[in-house]
């Protein structure tokens, strides 16, 4: 605010004719040139950090990461990670623990390259809920309603559902469970899913049709399982994930939110805390 209120000033005083303008004009000068050199952490330091706004930053740095590294899993460098990790440790305070903690798990799957399909949606959806009780007006809308979101939800975890009993070399208990989650997609045929869902069915029957099963369903997000036009269909359904922004998440899916943070805290607590590994960089701005 200050840079530019001088250089609005600048043009001014040039324009007066008084004794005092070069005087005046140097002033301005000077002082942007301090403004500028003068290290950000100082003013942070002599105001303090807005926590509720720091988080904020790091939600929409989380975001900016994820959306690169689902595109290119080479694109974010490992220490960049471990920096945002690092960062959400710093922040996290008992109000807003939960939200950093799925954050952290987020950054974590990125991490060590073990992102699952089911969890990833979940916590996008509780991710984008607490948001909004914390920031109930700076959130961009989802996009769709409540109804529309949670079919979508339920339709994305039946097919994740199915990507996680499509393993090698399957059980007949997971094939029976395979057929099931399989027949399952029927009530979800719309003009808009149809298309996919017939994908699904025929890339199904192909790869139980196979002797002897030695590699997963899926074998990437890629989708080229599902034919050709995999992935678009996919994008067709799922292409932000506001698409399900909104949904309402059952009883399982809180439960599957609880233990995995569970199962994280208990990893975490094994390890050396973030924060001091990376160190001041925790306190540098991004």
């Amino acid at each position: 605010m200050v840079i530019v209120l001088s250089w609005v000033l600048i043009p001014a005083a040039a324009a007066d004719s008084s004794p005092q303008r070069a005087a005046t004009i140097v002033g301005l000068a000077g002082l942007i040139g301090a403004v500028i050199l003068i290290p950000v952490r100082w003013f942070i330091r002599l105001g303090g950090r807005e926590p509720t706004w720091e988080l904020r930053r790091a939600r929409v740095e989380v975001a900016q990461i994820a959306n690169r590294v689902r595109r290119n899993p080479s694109a974010v460098p490992a220490s960049r990670l471990q920096d945002a990790i690092a960062r959400l440790a710093a922040l996290r305070t008992p109000e807003t623990s939960e939200l950093c903690d799925l954050l952290t798990s987020e950054l974590n799957d990125f991490l060590t390259g073990t992102e699952s399909w089911n969890e990833a949606g979940r916590r996008s959806i509780r991710i984008d809920r607490l948001c909004r009780s914390i920031w109930p007006d700076d959130m961009p809308p989802p996009d769709f309603d409540a109804r529309e979101a949670t079919f979508r939800w339920h339709l994305y975890r039946t097919f994740g559902r199915m990507m996680e009993v499509g393993n090698p070399r399957p059980t007949l208990a997971d094939r029976r469970t395979f057929d099931e989650l399989r027949d399952s997609l029927g009530q979800y045929r719309r003009d808009f899913t149809f298309r996919f869902i017939d994908a699904v069915n025929q890339s199904a029957d192909r790869w139980l049709a196979l002797p002897v099963v030695d590699r997963p369903w899926i074998e990437s997000f890629e989708f080229k399982a599902l034919g050709p036009d995999g992935l678009a269909e996919v994008k067709r359904i799922w292409g932000r994930e506001a698409a399900m922004w909104g949904a309402e998440l059952d009883d399982a899916d809180r439960l599957a939110l609880q233990e995995d943070l569970a199962r994280r805290a208990s990893d975490r607590e094994s390890r050396p805390d973030p924060a001091e590994q990376v160190g001041a960089t925790v306190d540098d701005p991004v």
